[in-house]
């Protein structure tokens, strides 16, 4: 009875929560349709349990109180079975909350596809989108700048992203304009988002919901819905390598190629596994190989900007991992299998018109 209580109480109260009652709860805060119906979503499954929920704790105090051992006009029914309007009530209602459930359940899954464009008379900006260790970098391909733990976009305009890792399995997340996303190594997930409107000065939120390691804390940007002119506005001043005159405290680089790609890379190992190694390290040169380890940053990457990009960076990404031998080139030996493949099937495809025939 206690146990029960306590957790309709801890559902209820964080129900409220839920409503707005705990302040700014950024999910039911939402800046964009596809956050906003998401939300709808959430909060409609909760009020249909909270139909079963709310009647079960009333029930639950009612006969603990009508039924105490101190009420002698209770009634008192030792051969008391069954009851058709008790079964059609405790099966009937929860059988209906859970139909209604999967109805939105199925609905909303179509509707809110990720993968799903969003209907606009605007054409979408399209970003490719990489999880660093332990950062995220954004390539504009149609405008051929990127950035570093920064991305803007022109607000009421479909934003599409392409996303993929560099490293462990991750996971994309702007909760005020929709549901997170996982960024595979190897593969390639898709988002779309739209803004309602500018975001504020310091932008929207974004980071990594999915646990990677020692710096995942640090895998934070800021994502910000611009007026079309303050977008074009900020394109310009990238390109022409200016970026700092829109945001005084980013870096501004010149190309993102394989060669500052790889550099983006920094730390090997947590700094309590560097002070582990070189403790337990049985040679010398065993100790000087940890000692000359880099620990993973303690703070994001600062907001970096290029004016240019490696035709093919994005995609480069994905099928050095999509080989079976580490990232060699094996385009040769390809073609040389897929001729050898056409032959071998010119050479049968006789056989088998003949066999037909």
């Amino acid at each position: 009875m206690r146990q029960t209580i306590l957790a309709v109480l801890s559902l209820s109260a964080i129900a409220a929560l839920l409503t707005g009652c705990g302040g700014d709860m950024v999910l039911l805060n939402s800046k964009g349709p596809v956050a906003q119906g998401q939300s709808d979503l959430m909060m409609t499954a909760i009020y249909l349990m909270l139909l079963v929920v709310i009647p079960s704790v009333v029930m639950a105090l009612w006969f603990g109180w009508k039924y105490r051992a101190s009420n002698k006009d209770a009634d008192y029914k030792p051969t008391w079975a069954h009851s058709t309007a008790i079964e059609i009530v405790v099966w009937g209602i929860p059988v209906i909350i859970i139909g209604i459930l999967a109805w939105l359940t199925w609905w909303g899954s179509h509707k809110y596809d990720p993968y799903r464009p969003l209907e606009s008379d605007k054409a979408p900006v399209n970003i490719q989108v990489i999880a660093e260790q332990f950062k995220w970098i954004f390539i504009y391909p149609d405008l051929n700048i990127a950035t570093v733990n920064e991305i803007r976009f022109p607000e009421k305009t479909p934003v599409a992203l392409k996303i993929t890792s560099n490293f462990t399995m991750n996971s994309f997340f702007i909760p005020a304009l929709g549901g997170q996303i996982y960024a595979m190594a190897g593969m390639q997930t898709h988002l779309n988002l739209l803004a309602d409107g500018t975001s504020p000065a310091e932008g929207y939120r974004g980071f990594s919901s999915n646990y990677s390691g020692y710096g995942f804390s640090q895998m934070r940007f800021r994502a910000h819905s611009v007026t079309d002119a303050q977008f074009a506005e900020w394109v310009a001043a990238v390109k022409a390598g200016n970026g700092t005159s829109i945001n005084p405290k980013a870096v501004q680089k010149t190309i993102l190629d394989q060669a500052e790609f790889e550099s983006l890379r920094d730390g090997n190992r947590g700094k309590h596994q560097i002070e582990v190694l070189i403790s337990k390290a049985k040679t010398p040169e065993e100790k000087a190989a940890a000692e000359a380890m880099k620990p993973y940053p303690t703070k994001p990457h600062p907001v970096t900007y290029y004016s240019s990009v490696e035709e093919g960076l994005f995609k480069s990404v994905i099928s050095k991992y999509m080989s079976n031998y580490h990232g060699a080139d094996h385009s040769a030996t390809a073609g040389a299998h897929g001729a050898a493949s056409s032959e071998a099937h010119a050479a049968v495809e006789p056989a088998s018109s003949v066999v037909g025939e």
